[in-house]
């Protein structure tokens, strides 16, 4: 591998466990290869997306536990100048609501703190909210923080309904707001996907992090009352904190359902093929990318209707897409699908077909790449 040449990226996420966000970084640390040198810090304890780099990174990722509390601390702000300082970074890159003390702590930099006399051009990625916010339910104090602080960044965004909020209710002009959406490897999720034999159950199957407002609690209900009629099982692919309330859930409902729980991977794309269906009951989303992962699959969606959703999906899909909290039309969805191969087999088409035509991972590199000065 060559020497680096003179651009580094200094990124600081609230946390660098599995999610989209941090497989996005990943596609983008193997694209731009050598020609950056990047620092990823993790304001808590969980590294797992280091898993995700390739083997030969050079990539120092490390964390940097923060104090929590409900207040900005001036005590983190300055702990994250120094950071800052240390790194001296071309480009500095914050993540989602949780690394907004790194903004704050951007803010107050002068161009006479870095050895090169320049401060880093800054870059502010929101890619969703929490459980407690969504496009619709903002928090005023956050809304007046995100105006405050982020008026001299550049604002990415993946998603039509981002772009919106941060124009019309963040108030940041509309020069400082960049969507730029989400991309994959096609190639690697496409494939086809053996028959069913007679009596195999339907499997439904869910990638992604074990987050609260991700909802699979709401998926193992609606499949469970599914499954009392129809034979059909459930995987959900990943980890995360609400692993241990997922287990006792599967405990639960394993008269009627079989519920799997095999952790996180490194080879989603082997666990798609051996979905039958990919179900997301998440309360809150933007452009996930496990969802371009399973229609890139030629898999048929049942999803609640937040986020771009429904501008991703296909259109002969968008009739399985039920309004969030919904959990009878969940199950109304499964319903029908477990019962229909020959109907999983034309939705999951049109889904390949929409994936293809849309979510490459090459118009993602080349639009980040130019974001970045690379091209």
């Amino acid at each position: 591998m060559g020497e680096f040449v003179a651009r580094s990226i200094l990124h600081i996420f609230p946390s660098f466990g599995i999610g989209g966000q941090q497989r996005r970084l990943v596609d983008l640390i193997a694209a731009f290869g050598d020609r950056v040198r990047h620092e990823i810090v993790s304001l808590d304890e969980d590294l797992g997306a280091r898993a995700l780099l390739p083997a030969d990174s050079r990539v120092d990722v490390r964390a940097l536990p923060l104090a929590k509390s409900g207040v900005l601390s001036p005590t983190n702000i300055q702990m994250l100048r120094r950071v800052m300082i240390e790194a001296n970074p071309g480009h500095l890159c914050t993540y989602n609501w949780g690394s907004i003390e790194a903004v704050l702590a951007w803010r107050s930099l002068r161009n006479t703190d870095f050895s090169t006399g320049k401060k880093p051009i800054h870059l502010h990625f929101e890619d969703g909210f929490g459980p407690d916010e969504s496009l619709s339910r903002q928090h005023a104090k956050r809304v007046w923080t995100r105006r405050m602080a982020l008026a001299r960044s550049m604002v990415v965004v993946p998603s039509f309904g981002l772009e919106v909020l941060a124009r019309e209710r963040w108030k940041l002009a509309p020069e400082r707001v960049r969507r730029l959406g989400n991309g994959i490897d096609l190639a690697r999720f496409s494939g086809a996907r053996p028959a069913l034999s007679a009596g195999d159950p339907v499997i439904v199957g869910s990638v992604g992090a074990f987050r609260r407002e991700k909802r699979f609690d709401r998926l193992i209900e609606a499949a469970q009352a599914v499954a009392t009629k129809h034979l059909c099982t459930v995987t959900l692919v990943g980890d995360g904190p609400e692993m241990p309330m997922l287990k006792n859930l599967a405990a639960r409902v394993q008269d009627d359902l079989t519920v799997s729980l095999p952790g996180a991977t490194r080879v989603a794309e082997e666990w798609y093929a051996k979905f039958d269906i990919f179900m997301m009951s998440s309360e809150t989303e933007q452009m996930p990318i496990s969802l371009m992962e399973a229609m890139a699959a030629g898999l048929p969606v049942i999803a609640t209707r937040v986020g771009d959703i429904d501008r991703m999906i296909s259109d002969e899909n968008k009739p399985f897409i039920v309004e969030d909290g919904d959990l009878d039309g969940l199950a109304a969805a499964l319903g029908k699908l477990v019962v229909d191969a020959d109907l999983r087999q034309r939705l999951g088409a049109a889904n390949a077909r929409k994936a293809m035509a849309e979510f490459g991972r090459e118009r993602m590199i080349a639009d980040y790449s130019a974001l970045f000065g690379l091209t």
